[in-house]
């Protein structure tokens, strides 16, 4: 599985690092909060070794204000 070297500094004044998901596809999503707009974004943090999503790209935000990290694996 290849991992972002871009992980640990991603947490900024601006992004603020929330949780890490698993995605069905082997992926890693992390949950960050951007302030002062309190909106989440959800981006890449590992891609699965078997993962056959396209936009699944280490580093590509999946999502906006989503609540529910299933939704992710389209």
């Amino acid at each position: 599985m290849r991992t972002s070297s871009e992980t640990a500094g991603r947490s900024s004044t601006h992004y603020a690092f929330d949780s890490l998901h698993a995605l069905p596809c082997g992926c890693v999503a992390a949950i960050y909060r951007t302030h002062p707009w309190d909106v989440q974004v959800v981006a890449v943090e590992a891609r699965g070794p078997h993962c056959v999503h396209q936009q699944h790209e280490i580093g590509s935000v999946l999502g906006l204000d989503m609540g529910e990290t299933d939704r992710l694996s389209r």
